[in-house]
């Protein structure tokens, strides 16, 4: 992005929240009024398991998913884009890869996103290029919740582990290795070459 973008990082001042954060589910943005408005819009609040519903498929919320956000008009190769920033800190209930245990991990993703109003012009005229940084929104409208659950996913780890040392599963019996060893006993030999064990004997 160029022109009125704001390089600065975006710093979060949780303490905003209080004691009593207000719920931000139902919270929709105006693109085609946040792009003429002169000062930013920020939001302060909470998420609940109900408002991450397709998050829950994956990686069920514990609590409420704090969120700090805020979102501004700026100028992009000559037009006005919103671009929205952000925060937002989350424990989330996941499954180990190693030893199959659900387990909850404090998650924290960065929301750095622009979106424009209409379809991208690329789409029609193959003279322009596709802005892969900005997402357009045909009514011009922004789902609060939409945006955050999906940074969420995308932060999620590929293969998440419960304990950096976890012994996982016994390939044969199946027990947990982290709570009590092995209890396999040793497989006897099949086939047709079985019986020359017991000769050795």
């Amino acid at each position: 992005m160029d022109g009125n973008r704001d390089d600065d990082a975006f710093q979060p001042r949780w303490e905003l929240l209080g004691d009593h954060p207000r719920p931000l589910g139902d919270i929709t943005l105006d693109l085609n009024h946040l792009l003429h408005r002169a000062q930013p819009w920020k939001a302060c609040g909470v998420l609940g398991p109900a408002d991450l519903t397709e998050l829950a498929e994956t990686a069920p919320l514990e609590g409420q998913a704090e969120l700090l956000l805020e979102a501004r008009s700026v100028r992009q190769e000559g037009r006005l884009v919103a671009r929205v920033r952000g925060i937002c800190r989350a424990t989330l209930r996941l499954t180990c890869v190693r030893c199959l245990v659900d387990f909850c991990a404090p998650i924290e993703a960065d929301i750095d996103a622009a979106f424009a109003v209409g379809s991208d012009p690329a789409a029609k005229n193959k003279s322009w290029r596709f802005e892969e940084d900005v997402e357009y929104l045909p009514d011009g409208t922004l789902k609060l919740r939409h945006l955050v659950e999906q940074e969420l996913l995308l932060t999620l780890p590929m293969n998440p582990i419960c304990l950096s040392g976890c012994a996982g599963l016994c390939a044969g019996c199946g027990a947990d290795l982290n709570r009590a060893p092995c209890t396999c006993r040793e497989i006897e030999p099949q086939g047709p070459f079985a019986a020359l064990k017991s000769l050795r004997s």
